[in-house]
């Protein structure tokens, strides 16, 4: 996996019982991606103020309509979670969601 890759994951829910598969757009740098695990935000259909909207423009790969990344919380996957790859975000695209996440930690 790279960095800007759209992947299909299992996301484990906060309390660690229950997990849902999902797509995910990695955040880590490669050299940090060898190590086993990726860091990703979860890409969600429910919409608040911590969601960045994902358009057709933004990514290579057919999402739900209505999808956003999460900016509030990044999870770390182990690559056993990751099921596949389906496409890539566009740098522009991940620049802002990083910058977003940089906005919540202000």
């Amino acid at each position: 996996m790279r960095r800007r890759d759209v992947i299909v994951a299992r996301v484990f829910f906060s309390d660690y019982n229950e997990s849902k598969i999902r797509p995910a757009i990695v955040l880590s740098d490669d050299a940090y991606n060898e190590s086993g695990y990726v860091l990703a935000s979860a890409i969600t259909t429910a919409k608040d103020d911590y969601c960045l909207m994902i358009s057709d423009k933004d990514v290579s790969c057919p999402l739900e309509q209505g999808s956003g990344a999460r900016f509030d919380g990044i999870v770390k996957l182990h690559k056993k979670q990751i099921a596949r790859g389906i496409g890539r975000v566009r740098p522009e695209f991940h620049s802002k969601l990083v910058e977003r996440i940089i906005s919540v930690l202000r």
